[in-house]
């Protein structure tokens, strides 16, 4: 009991260190052998009690930090999603018993990615935790994310760990132990390879520059919707915004909801960022709160982003689309609307908005430094949470052939934990699977840029004040990703239709 108890804690605890901002990715090559060796003798009871609480360890490793927000939220976070490493044991069990060991060894990570990539869908979906970004350090071995997305690399992750624990089962038998060995250095030696050949020096690039200031207010979260506060948090934020200036950039990025107000019905607050945009002529998207009425006694909510160019009294916004279920949003009060009242007590962040209705690409004025002529770009905007979700930034890249994305968040929720790097380095994976540079700025860090091939520049550290400008190059191609989207993920995950169909078949012929 002690000694399985013991491999459920070293999986969960060797899985939880492998994320940022802990540069310990290597861990995760062996963090799931612990797991295997406790699911290869166990009955289904057996293997699911063991499956829970090895993803109960490693959630609580990877997840404590909901604490900071809500303790409700991470009591029920923490305890539903162990429920996927449950599925994966059963499967696991299914497949050991009918198929034997050898045959299971090509199917675990068929089965492993594919749960991975199921527990992302939905309005429930919750990628955070994917495999995957163990690697976001490892930037050489992760450039093929370019055709498969993140799951791509986290299927390469786990047939690392089979191959592992296949050569510790067959280390008697010389032959096939040297195959697997062999095996094994190629696993590390194509993708090193391939990301080395790919992966451009800095001044080869020549793609068009454009120059971006982010501006990191460091406005603490649970003051920044007190009236009373709004008019210093203008006050930082104009007083970076007038220094980054005079670094001449040409677009300027607040974050996430770095107007703590209605911007578009707030005369006073919208009076004084336009004041503030013609006053430095330089275009500039800040995250605020909109709302819209539908009829006299019907009106949403939203979490948007709004662009304020100079002289021009119009603003473009988008309102974010995929919001996070129970903290921004309540799921499925439309589903079951006698239920709606319950539901929305269930809410447990800072507030309950409607997701928006469309993409958005903004078309930015910028002007070009040699010429002084006035160019569009077109940049979409992505708003915290969304940037987990590799098919929506897809989405918005080739939506309107977009030149660079902009990610905008508030993090400060998050405090002095693991989160907000962890959140940040997501965002290496969005620009490699585009060969996309991202601007990303967050209210209390971690702001940074990325170029297209996951290399991270000017990151700031967390909870101060400050600006950074730096130059983003704007996309110039398409990678098959962002032409196919998740074709690799669900060829994965269809593909797993065939062992366990063969399964079924051999047990219809008493076969155990």
């Amino acid at each position: 009991m002690y000694k399985k108890l013991s491999l459920a804690l070293f999986s969960g605890v060797i899985l939880s260190l492998s994320f940022p901002p802990f540069k310990l990715g290597f861990l995760a090559y062996f963090g799931l052998i612990p797991l295997f060796i406790l699911l290869n003798n166990e009955n289904y009871k057996g293997a699911m009690k063991w499956g829970y609480l090895t993803g109960l360890f490693f959630n609580m490793g990877t997840l404590y930090w909901i604490n900071w927000v809500t303790l409700p939220g991470t009591i029920a976070a923490i305890l539903y999603l162990p429920v996927y490493f449950v599925i994966f044991a059963i499967f696991y069990t299914f497949l050991r018993q009918r198929l034997g060991l050898n045959y299971l060894f090509f199917c675990i990570p068929f089965l492993w990615t594919a749960i991975e990539y199921i527990r992302s869908l939905g309005v429930l979906g919750f990628p955070w935790t994917s495999l995957a970004y163990t690697q976001t350090y490892y930037l050489s071995l992760i450039q093929y994310a370019s055709f498969t997305s993140v799951y791509g690399v986290s299927f390469w992750i786990v047939c690392i760990n089979v191959v592992i624990m296949a050569i510790f089962y067959n280390h008697n038998k010389l032959k096939r132990a040297v195959t697997l060995y062999m095996f094994l250095i190629a696993l590390f030696i194509i993708p090193w390879i391939y990301g080395n050949l790919v992966q451009p020096d800095a001044e080869e690039d020549a793609r068009e520059k454009v120059r971006v200031a982010l501006i990191q207010g460091n406005i603490d979260p649970f003051l920044k919707n007190d009236s009373e506060f709004w008019d210093e948090q203008f006050a930082i934020y104009d007083s970076l915004t007038q220094a980054a200036v005079n670094h001449d950039p040409q677009l300027i990025i607040w974050p996430e909801t770095a107007v703590p107000t209605y911007l578009r019905y707030d005369r006073d607050y919208l009076s004084n960022v336009r004041n503030l945009v013609d006053s430095i002529d330089t275009p500039l998207v800040t995250g605020a709160h909109d709302y819209k009425y539908y009829s006299d006694s019907e009106y949403r909510t939203f979490n948007s982003a709004f662009l304020l160019e100079p002289g021009k009294h119009l603003m473009e916004s988008y309102a974010k689309l995929h919001l996070v279920p129970f903290g921004e949003r309540v799921p499925f009060t439309e589903v079951f609307p006698k239920f709606k009242d319950f539901l929305e007590s269930l809410e447990m962040g800072e507030g309950n908005f409607s997701p928006g209705e469309a993409l958005k690409t903004f078309h930015m004025p910028i002007e070009d430094e040699i010429s002084g002529r006035q160019q569009e770009i077109r940049v979409p905007l992505i708003i915290c949470f969304e940037s987990l979700f590799p098919e929506l930034v897809r989405r918005f890249v080739i939506h309107d052939a977009a030149q660079l994305l902009v990610i905008i968040t508030n993090d400060g929720w998050f405090r002095r934990s693991s989160a907000p790097y962890h959140h940040a380095q997501v965002a290496v994976f969005r620009a490699i699977e585009n060969r996309i540079d991202i601007a990303r700025c967050a209210n209390t860090g971690v702001s940074m840029f990325i170029d297209a091939f996951g290399r991270v520049s000017q990151q700031t550290p967390l909870f101060k004040a400050l600006y950074v400008v730096g130059d983003v190059q704007l996309r110039n191609q398409q990678t098959f990703f962002s032409r196919h989207g998740n074709v690799f993920s669900i060829a994965i995950s269809i593909l797993n239709l065939i062992p366990l169909s063969i399964a079924l078949f051999r047990q219809n012929q008493g076969v155990i």
